[in-house]
């Protein structure tokens, strides 16, 4: 049976209490930049600061329950859904580690829900006969930077890898962010900037609601993108 998706009003103390550290943490958006950190670093700093945690001097950290682990945030995925640790992350702002990771979640999320829905959006052949010049150029546009698209098969495989824990560190979420910015550009520019057209949906979200939800999550993905290259990603 396909599992629902349920976005719960606050982390379940659970799912809290599983993931190592987090009992201690004093505030959730600290706890969301902890767990981000920890799923794709192996664990996350003990404190505010967003450096690598090998700057820092092993003798000051040796207290297993400052630090939230790559196996604590997997093991709660595995056991409550990724949906239940995804929540914390709804609230970062676009350019950081969490919020970027809550929107590769709400794309993954759409996909596996609304396969045939993307499945016609992603095959849309584009009709421009009679197309203004803004059209056209929002069209060009989106197809310069879409190329290539990749399947949506082939994109949630790969932001099932990333939520699962499966890359190293933020510098290889790098590609998987671009990829997925030009994926919601081609649906784009192909029918719709809209992404959820109703507040009664699941995935309605602040993300998903807005006005050409589509080209501006694309947009943040993709600035994303250049800050975990750059290091800018926090």
């Amino acid at each position: 049976m396909t599992r629902q998706f349920h976005r719960p009003a606050r982390l379940d103390p659970e799912v809290a209490e599983s993931i190592e550290g987090a009992a201690d943490t004093a505030s959730s958006s600290e706890l969301a930049h902890r767990a981000a950190q920890a799923l794709l670093g192996g664990r996350s700093l003990p404190d505010d600061s967003h450096g690598s945690y090998d700057d820092y001097d092993d003798g000051a950290s040796d207290d297993p329950g400052e630090w939230i682990t790559r196996p604590g945030v997997v093991a709660a995925v595995a056991a409550h859904g990724v949906d239940a640790v995804a929540e914390l992350w709804a609230d970062s702002p676009a350019t950081t580690l969490p919020g970027a990771l809550w929107r590769l979640f709400l794309v993954r999320e759409w996909i596996r829900r609304d396969p045939a829905l993307i499945a016609r959006r992603y095959a849309t052949v584009v009709d421009l006969n009679g197309a203004g010049d803004t059209t056209l150029s929002r069209f060009e546009a989106a197809r310069a930077e879409a190329r290539p698209v990749p399947s949506p098969e082939d994109l949630r495989a790969a932001l099932d890898r990333v939520l699962a824990g499966e890359l190293d560190d933020v510098v290889a979420l790098a590609p998987v962010l671009r990829v997925a910015a030009a994926f919601l550009r081609a649906l784009a520019a192909g029918s719709d900037p809209a992404w959820i057209v109703d507040d009664a949906d699941e995935l309605a979200d602040r993300v998903t609601r807005r006005d050409s939800a589509l080209l501006a999550t694309a947009d943040e993905l993709a600035e994303a993108s250049r800050r975990a290259v750059s290091g800018g990603l926090d």
